[in-house]
């Protein structure tokens, strides 16, 4: 599907909308969605209008009641976390024939379930070209700002601090990243020779431990290391836990709204024993939106047990306001 600069587009995974404002290269697109710019695969964003057309056409044709069909929510894809990236994106331009990189833009991509305030600065000797200080959410990605392909040839460096900003049981990790030219060009060459949009560097997988010493310790996964044998997939700890009642029983055919609600407490009280057995530092409990009443009694629970040591239920870039986030004490 073509796209120009200034078209609107609707995102297929997520339903947003937003506005085309740069074509980086044959795959990718960098759109506006609310006031936040992004890259995205261009085979990933259709036009709208079809979508508009028949949205207004099912909203002014009349169904009755009985014959509104029950749709099964479909199971929400779990992240999988990567780490914090640094990711270039050369932009090109046609001069006599021949594709030439005119300038790279930058992004920083949080991969992790991690909220992270960082300090970016970019220097190229005494000269510092670009600086921020800011918090990037669990799952998001942030541009930066973009080089001119002749300065990223003089060797800048990229210099970096980054901290978990919701827990200060991590240590804070920086360090400074340089690309020298013959490398610059190797990863140039590799992007035209496989026809990829990027190239990246990973600044961090998870951050160290701090230890009650001030000494870091190694970086610990975020589901830790099961101690208790496991005799089923359901004893396994998880970091997200969902508490939607299509993804707890088959069928809810005959059960009231109070048995579907013992159900969903009865599972958060189940893993929140498997949490604390494995010693796990914090989940992510979904619960939806609605009309409240599963995240009221989820956030009942969680304020009684002596194991949370807090939790927070405020608006999260990967969730918005349907989850809960556990922090435990040990």
């Amino acid at each position: 599907m073509k796209f120009s600069v200034g078209d609107k587009m609707r995102i297929r995974s997520s339903g947003e909308e937003g506005v085309v404002v740069a074509l980086l290269d044959g795959q990718m697109a960098e759109v506006s969605v609310g006031g936040t710019i992004f890259p995205i695969y261009i085979d990933e964003i259709d036009h709208p209008y079809l979508y508009w057309f028949t949205k207004k056409n099912k909203e002014q044709k009349r169904v009755l009641r009985e014959q509104i069909p029950v749709e099964q929510a479909a199971a929400k894809a779990v992240p999988l976390a990567s780490g914090i990236h640094l990711t270039f994106i050369p932009v090109f331009r046609t001069i006599d024939m021949e594709e030439r990189v005119e300038q790279v833009k930058i992004f920083l991509v949080n991969h992790s379930h991690y909220t992270v305030e960082l300090e970016y600065k970019v220097r190229i000797g005494n000269v510092t070209l670009f600086s921020l200080p800011g918090v990037i959410q669990p799952f998001s990605d942030l541009y930066l700002h973009y080089i001119d392909w002749e300065q990223m040839q003089e060797i800048p460096r990229f210099e970096w601090r980054l901290r978990e900003k919701l827990s200060d049981q991590y240590e804070t990790v920086q360090d400074v990243l340089k690309i020298r030219p013959v490398k610059l060009f190797e990863h140039i060459s590799q992007l035209l020779q496989h026809n990829l949009p990027s190239f990246r560097y990973t600044l961090l997988e998870e951050f160290p431990a701090r230890r009650r010493d001030g000494k870091a310790e190694l970086p610990q996964a975020l589901v830790p290391k099961i101690q208790a044998p496991v005799k089923s997939m359901k004893d396994i700890p998880r970091y997200e836990l969902d508490l939607h009642i299509e993804q707890l029983v088959e069928n809810t055919k005959g059960l009231s709204n109070t048995d579907m609600l013992q159900i969903q407490i009865a599972e958060l009280e189940r893993y929140l024993r498997i949490a604390v057995n494995n010693r796990q530092d914090r989940m992510v409990v979904i619960h939806g939106v609605g009309k409240g009443v599963l995240r009221t009694a989820v956030q009942q629970t969680l304020n009684a047990a002596d194991c949370v040591d807090r939790i927070e239920s405020g608006w999260q870039s990967a969730y918005g306001f349907g989850a809960t986030i556990v922090y435990f004490r040990y």
